[in-house]
């Protein structure tokens, strides 16, 4: 089940025509060794590897750090999350991700809570990650960096990003409820990523969030790409912004240098180029510069080696 939901997300990215996460088989046991179970508060400075089962919520308290090791496979009990008030230093390596998932035979979106980032998190990395059957991500730290990962089944978002701002790169974000909500202001800089195949919002801004959103593949979206409500102002550049259901951006943004094609049930062959605050496939934009007649080469995950 897990390998042709890969396959799945792999097939998605390539076929609308962003430059892919080449995916292997994160889902591999990283070693024959018993599991090791987890819950709690840490007590200093910690580091996994290997398989581990976390059967209650673990905390990881302020001036402490948790270490996963690339390769190591971390299963999450149902209804367990992870509680990041000091730091994670979760990064994979080329070929041995790491990978966090539901430890339900069946795995179904949101098994387990997630990972909270607190206002206390310092420098907390995510990268070669594999992180899906969650209800979300929750970051209310402005030093947070996801790069280089996918993240998938989340049930409520793949990521929320709540009056802060986190860095998400080069990360495949697919099959969640909405892939990224920024809301209370939030700011983060969202750059070189594949947000498609979510079932509601590629990207959903409210409250005031004012993200930098560019060099995007945002497409097949069930709903919009981009959304916009309650004040939200997004920088929104240089993004293929493609063949979602609904509208391409909704309800605000400012919209430079972006390709707009096929949103909106408009065919698939609809290029929308105007320069109006509303067209076909755009709806209530603060302003629109140098729309592209064709797609930015350079947007979404930029090429390379993966796991």
């Amino acid at each position: 089940m897990r390998y042709s939901f890969l396959f799945l997300c792999l097939f998605v990215v390539l076929y609308i025509g962003c430059q892919p996460i080449q995916l292997g088989q994160p889902g591999a046991m990283s070693s024959s060794a018993p599991p090791v179970t987890k819950s709690g508060e840490l007590t200093g400075d910690e580091s996994w590897s290997g398989n581990i089962i976390v059967e209650g919520d673990v905390i990881v308290p302020e001036d402490s750090s948790l270490t996963i090791d690339s390769g190591a496979m971390v299963k999450f009990s149902r209804d367990t999350k992870l509680v990041v008030n000091g730091t994670l230093f979760a990064e994979g390596q080329i070929n041995s991700p790491i990978t966090l998932t539901s430890a339900e035979l069946e795995p179904k979106p949101g098994d387990w809570n997630g990972i909270v980032f607190t206002e206390s998190s310092l420098n907390s990395r995510l990268q070669y990650c594999v992180l899906y059957f969650h209800k979300a991500i929750l970051c209310s730290s402005d030093s947070l960096r996801i790069s280089d990962s996918m993240i998938a089944e989340g049930s409520v978002a793949g990521i929320v990003c709540k009056a802060s701002s986190p860095t998400i790169e080069d990360t495949m974000i697919t099959k969640n409820g909405v892939g990224i909500r920024c809301e209370d202001t939030a700011s983060p800089v969202i750059s070189h990523n594949a947000i498609t195949a979510n079932m509601l919002d590629g990207i959903e801004c409210n409250r005031g969030a004012y993200a930098t959103i560019s060099y995007n593949m945002i497409g097949n979206n069930r709903k919009n790409g981009i959304s916009c409500y309650s004040g939200a102002s997004p920088e929104i550049t240089f993004s293929n912004i493609i063949y979602n259901g609904g509208w391409a951006v909704y309800g605000g943004g400012k919209m430079t240098s972006n390709f707009i094609q096929g949103n909106k049930e408009q065919g698939m062959e609809a290029i929308d180029t105007g320069d109006s605050l509303s067209g076909d496939q755009y709806y209530g934009v603060e302003n629109v510069d140098s729309p592209q007649s064709s797609r930015v080469p350079d947007a979404g995950v930029r090429r390379k080696e993966r796991w």
